[in-house]
């Protein structure tokens, strides 16, 4: 944790910390949930629907395990970290009993989607996650946050087992979780589910013992820093070979917001095992990489594809045709992460950059941010995702972790002022 001494403004973003602290709340609790109120959470079996219209009706009523898993995260840690408040712990406690009762084929494996009765989707029956790992371990990540408002052991278990049985079919040389278009071999693999573990395992390690766990999360965060990261351009790499080793034709190419994402859950694991030199590096990449994706003529951060150019001597090419308010979700907490910890000004200028584009062009009437915009700022609908999809994840995600850094931050100041 920084010093008080280390604040370089009282102002960010144009506000004090306790008015920003105030607008997170106001934005969390005003306008964002009660959006999902109106129909994205299933009060009556549990679960969450995530094609919505924009007035919270439901368009249709399919539960993805994605969604579920990630709904009773953001639920469990509203409760544990937002006043204890009985009806988010109702709520999931409600879609865990939907989730495990209707998607879970035991050990550690699960159906990907249901509707909204809970009967598998067509084409889902007995597929399992042996597909895709992303609903395993999304349902682990909402099975440990609920775990520890309750205790309950048999969610840890669940957690523990599905944890690992992905880790196993990753591993397969066949693994088909990973498909890109022209390449046809199996066993791909992508930063993506290297830190979606971390971002797992560094909250379960935190409380829990187990030694292959703590296993993986080295190898992973390993993977992050000295495989997908390509010291050739100074870039990430999205996708790599079964052996780590780069694939001719993707080596020169970036999918910025999971990198950004990325970084910032290797920073948090940095922070909890107390490694300075790993928390340095991190920073030092997640500043280069916004330098090098942002829009610096319009705005907003090249989400997807960013390419070097074969003659290395030319600056990299973002492509900024696609901008997606997931991504820019990761850009604000990384860059208040940093400043928590730090104080440090650029990371401060980021953030109160890609706040004031996020407030531009990526905010609605109803309180859940649009999917995505084009470099002017216009509506885009991305290939393959329904326009109805709504986010009930990554944007809430931000506003809860900003919030409780700028707490955090604030009682340090008054720490050091009455010391």
């Amino acid at each position: 944790m920084m010093s008080v001494h280390n604040i370089i403004q009282p102002i960010l973003a144009g506000m004090t910390l306790s008015g920003l602290k105030e607008d997170y709340r106001n934005r969390i609790f005003n306008e964002y949930l009660p959006f999902w109120n109106k129909g994205g959470y299933d009060d009556k079996m549990g679960g969450f629907i995530c094609e919505l219209y924009d007035d919270g009706s439901v368009e249709k009523d399919e539960k993805y395990i994605w969604y579920q898993g990630r709904g009773i995260w953001v639920y469990s840690y509203l409760y544990s970290y937002f006043g204890k408040e009985a009806s988010y712990l109702e709520i999931a406690q409600k879609s865990r009993n939907f989730l495990v009762d209707n998607m879970y084929l035991g050990y550690g494996r699960w159906l990907d989607s249901v509707n909204g009765k809970g009967k598998p989707v067509e084409n889902t029956v007995g597929q399992g996650s042996n597909k895709d790992i992303y609903g395993s371990l999304f349902s682990a990540a909402g099975l440990i946050e609920l775990y520890k408002a309750t205790g309950n052991n048999d969610d840890i278990d669940i957690a523990v087992d599905s944890i690992k049985e992905a880790v196993k079919i990753y591993e397969q040389a066949g693994y088909e979780g990973i498909e890109i278009p022209g390449i046809m071999e199996t066993g791909l693999r992508t930063q993506g589910h290297s830190f979606v573990l971390i971002w797992i395992l560094t909250n379960l390690l935190s409380f829990y013992r187990d030694e292959y766990l703590e296993k993986v999360l080295h190898e992973h965060v390993d993977h992050i820093i000295n495989h997908f990261w390509n010291p050739d351009y100074n870039i990430v790499n999205e996708y790599l070979k079964h052996d780590y080793s780069r694939i001719k034709g993707m080596d020169r190419v970036m999918m910025t917001g999971h990198s950004l994402e990325a970084l910032w859950m290797v920073y948090q694991e940095a922070i909890r095992i107390k490694n300075l030199h790993l928390q340095k590096l991190c920073r030092e990449r997640i500043r280069h990489l916004i330098n090098s994706a942002w829009d610096y003529s319009y705005g907003g951060l090249c989400t997807e594809k960013l390419t070097i150019p074969e003659n290395n001597g030319k600056p990299p090419v973002p492509d900024f045709s696609l901008k997606s308010m997931w991504a820019h979700t990761e850009l604000l907490i990384a860059t208040m992460m940093i400043f928590e910890h730090t104080g440090e000004a650029w990371a401060a200028e980021w953030y109160e950059r890609g706040r004031n584009y996020c407030h531009r062009y990526m905010t609605t009437s109803y309180g859940v941010w649009r999917q995505a915009v084009d470099r002017f700022g216009n509506d885009l609908s991305r290939p393959g995702i329904s326009i109805y999809r709504k986010d009930n994840f990554h944007q809430i995600r931000y506003l809860m972790m900003n919030y409780l850094s700028l707490e955090r931050i604030i009682n340090n100041v008054q720490g050091s002022v009455k010391n």
